[in-house]
């Protein structure tokens, strides 16, 4: 199973440093991302993409199940009229199901790009003291260098999330 650690350094140095550790211990570019405040410069370390940035992964989910339940009940609704169910039959109830769900998903997600993740925002005052917010993803069998990177550089882990697959 894959995990994802945010953790904290003081500086944009440190955070090098632990990256540079990270990248030894076989931790690739792209399981790196380093926040910071709006007026660093993150320039060597891999900055944060806008799914670690903002809450897009988890709007798009909610609105995919949102969008597909309200399309379920309206494919429901029109198998359900007396008068349509001869035309349409079962097929509303996929159809409105997978439109509901894509619509939902499309507006979610426009919506959860303007939206601060709320890993990130709940520790907003350190990045606003000019920390490093440095996000790993890994599998369990790097787990403990992981860790040991981080404490090695005298942060701690800060918050821990256990991701659904390897491509999140």
């Amino acid at each position: 199973m894959n995990s994802r650690y945010f953790f904290f350094t003081p500086t944009v140095e440190s955070a090098e440093g632990v990256v540079d550790e990270l990248k030894k211990k076989g931790i690739d570019d792209s399981d790196i991302h380093a926040i910071g405040n709006d007026s660093m410069s993150l320039e060597p370390l891999p900055e944060a993409d806008i799914a670690h940035r903002s809450d897009v992964v988890d709007a798009a989910k909610r609105g995919a199940v949102t969008g597909g339940a309200i399309g379920l009940l309206g494919g429901i609704v029109a198998v359900t009229v007396p008068a349509a169910t001869l035309a349409v039959g079962g097929g509303a109830v996929v159809a409105g199901t997978v439109l509901g769900s894509a619509l939902g998903t499309w507006f979610s997600t426009m919506i959860g790009v303007s939206v601060p993740n709320q890993d990130v925002e709940e520790y907003r005052s350190r990045l606003d003291r000019g920390e490093v917010m440095v996000i790993v993803d890994c599998n369990d069998t790097v787990y403990a260098d992981v860790v040991a990177v981080i404490e090695s550089q005298g942060s701690r882990v800060l918050l821990h999330n256990d991701l659904e697959s390897s491509a999140a």
